[in-house]
């Protein structure tokens, strides 16, 4: 990734294996979605000073993943079955988020075909095959029964409807630039969005019955699903590139006020690329499903805030140069 252009920016916090670059609010333009940091500013939640201050102290709260510990998704909310003490990566929608991705970036069967449960399903065994770990959750607060209680799940629709809108693409796409850098390929992109906009094309068919993806998670793997608490109070974004680390969501809100950060780890999407594209002539497909999938999360964070978030990318110190 190409990070010299960021380096003006503020370098907030460092320790001996990672530095925090702060990239200023999501976006300057109003995003479609309910969370939002600003708001909470507003109504006395929290303050601009007290996310300066969590932001500066984001390192503190980073740990070594457990690679036998369940994936987490992106979200920041309370969760009472967390061992702080063995945690998983995060990503969007847990395990079942990945298999968005492939469809747009790498499957090669008729984009007019198929469902999300059945790619989900192929996902998690393609999981088991590769010794990754699986992971989701529920909402203590989801009275709908064809629903979840994951955002980035219960979502998938209106996720795909923000990433085709055409109001939204650039924005999208300067965000996908910041993450990817000089891996950021254009013709990728463009044909991931072309995947997006048949598959959104066919939405109600495509994820027709997602909600049965928590059951089959609970089925595949036990204590593997879990039940978040409370409502949404993420007012930072965290982009993580360091290997092997993750966030530690709940010690951060319980020291901080109750404050929320959505945490994606996208080293793991890298990681899961490799694992799941081993062959040497996969590197096309590999780049395509990285790009999907921090597509799908850019998407998901337009569908989830209103962009008022503080955007942190946490890196390497080695790939800082000065």
């Amino acid at each position: 990734m190409n990070s010299q252009k960021l380096i003006p920016k503020s370098l907030i916090g460092q320790n001996t294996q990672s530095i925090l670059i702060d990239c200023g609010i999501l976006s300057a333009s109003a995003w479609p979605g309910p969370v939002s940091a600003k708001k909470m500013a507003e109504t006395g939640l929290t303050t601009p000073l007290a996310i300066s201050k969590a932001v500066k102290n984001l390192n503190d709260f980073y740990v070594t993943v457990n690679p036998q510990a369940r994936m987490r998704c992106i979200d920041g909310r309370h969760d009472p079955e967390l061992d702080e003490a063995n945690l998983g990566p995060q990503v969007p929608g847990g395990a079942p988020g990945a298999a968005l991705a492939y469809r747009l970036g790498v499957d090669k069967d008729d984009l007019t075909r198929g469902t999300f449960l059945a790619d989900a399903e192929a996902m998690i065994n393609s999981f088991g095959r590769y010794g990754l770990a699986i992971g989701g959750h529920r909402d203590e607060n989801s009275t709908d029964k064809e629903a979840v209680g994951c955002g980035a799940i219960d979502a998938m629709d209106v996720v795909l409807a923000r990433m085709t809108d055409p109001a939204l693409v650039d924005d999208q796409k300067r965000v996908i630039k910041v993450l990817l850098g000089k891996d950021f390929d254009r013709d990728i992109f463009l044909r991931n969005m072309g995947a997006a906009v048949v598959v959104n094309g066919r939405a109600s068919d495509y994820f027709r019955d997602r909600e049965k993806i928590i059951d089959i998670l609970e089925k595949t793997s036990k204590k593997s699903v879990s039940t978040l608490q409370g409502s949404h109070e993420e007012c930072i974004v965290i982009v993580n590139f360091v290997p092997q680390t993750t966030f530690a969501s709940n010690r951060f809100s319980e020291e901080h006020n109750g404050m929320q950060a959505f945490g994606y780890d996208i080293w793991r999407s890298f990681e899961m690329a490799k694992k799941l594209l081993p062959r040497q002539d996969d590197a096309q497909d590999r780049k395509r499903f990285v790009m999907a999938r921090v597509m799908t999360t850019v998407a998901t964070l337009m569908a989830l805030t209103d962009g008022s978030q503080r955007f942190v990318l946490r890196m390497p110190r080695q790939q800082i140069k000065p």
